[in-house]
């Protein structure tokens, strides 16, 4: 790893951020990736500025579950950052961290995975609160009325340490001494009339591995909703439904839920994949939590499956479909 993220470092020193780039995009498995990511990020965290000391910028990615009587937009700055610096400030979780900020911003996913290496690289040197606040600005929450739906967002900070000291990202990684009261404080700055907000803050991270954790976390989240929501109808309609597990052409996983007493009711959700994911470990998740949920059918796909039926739908297997399409599957 060391050979590695020196590779990098000097990559990118010279300018050769290209390089880095298309090795990404070659990688040949989630785990060389998540190698590459992480040496990347280390390349990134090491720039000194000229006074030796880290600057070290960080994102702590937000996933947001809301519902509305009516259609709302939640702001997408907060009104009181400096509530939650208080709030590291009081718990200790900055360890030595000093000059440490908040942006007010609560930025999307694309902003965030549109910074290129050498950005990161150049705002790790200079620690420019300004470029950072223009390079990610706040994002509107839309909430439409209905049902639950999540959002993600990040908030970005920065702060100064010794470079042998541990940053923010290690001092704040055990969220118990502060998730419940950052959550709270959130809920409170973001409340609107008509509008019910859970925040489900996570760990924070490096800018380079923050967006694939935060999207992760929106995706479990969303997961967690859909099954719950879904297999409380199947068992109010039918009894407990079939679940099929499948991977597709077009690189998702998708979960279908049907049974074999109502032939109009099927319900499905899809994870797409990113280069980041383990298929071994997203699917053991989603096994892992209808056996929690007590459904007890549960079937995947052995073999990869088309992404459409033959009149252009999207393929969610049903369980009387089984057979035909998963042949020699497993549970």
């Amino acid at each position: 790893m060391g050979a590695l993220c020196d590779a990098i470092a000097q990559a990118l020193a010279r300018g050769a951020e290209s390089r880095v780039r298309e090795a990404l995009r070659q990688v040949p498995d989630a785990a060389s990736y998540r190698m590459l990511t992480a040496a990347l990020a280390r390349a990134i965290d090491g720039a000194r500025g000229e006074s030796g000391v880290v600057a070290r910028a960080f994102v702590l990615p937000v996933v947001l579950v809301a519902s509305a009587t009516r259609a709302r937009v939640v702001p997408g700055a907060l009104p009181d950052v400096d509530a939650l610096v208080r709030l590291f400030e009081r718990t200790q979780a900055l360890g030595p961290t000093r000059n440490f900020g908040l942006s007010n911003a609560l930025c999307v996913l694309p902003a965030l995975e549109a910074l290129t290496p050498q950005t990161l690289l150049a705002l790790t040197r200079e620690l420019e609160a300004q470029e950072l606040g223009r390079l990610l600005p706040p994002a509107a929450i839309t909430v439409p009325a209905g049902g639950e739906q999540t959002h993600l967002r990040f908030i970005v900070g920065a702060g100064l340490t010794a470079p042998e000291s541990p940053g923010f990202t290690e001092t704040a990684a055990h969220i118990g001494s502060w998730g419940a009261e950052f959550a709270r404080l959130l809920q409170q700055q973001l409340a609107m009339p008509g509008v019910q907000l859970a925040v489900l803050p996570r760990p924070p991270l490096d800018l380079v591995g923050a967006p694939h954790a935060g999207r992760t976390a929106q995706l479990e989240v969303a997961l967690n909703l859909f099954a719950s929501n879904a297999v409380r109808r199947f068992r109010v309609a039918v009894g407990d439904p079939v679940a099929v597990v499948s991977a597709h052409e077009d690189a998702q996983i998708r979960v279908t839920l049907s049974s074999p007493f109502a032939d109009d009711l099927t319900d499905g959700f899809c994870w797409p994949l990113h280069p980041a994911d383990d298929l071994a470990s997203v699917q053991g998740m989603i096994l892992e939590l209808f056996t929690d949920m007590r459904v007890h059918d549960v079937r995947v796909c052995a073999s990869v499956l088309p992404s459409h039926r033959d009149n252009g739908a999207p393929l969610y297997p049903r369980a009387d479909e089984w057979d035909r399409l998963c042949a020699g599957a497993a549970r």
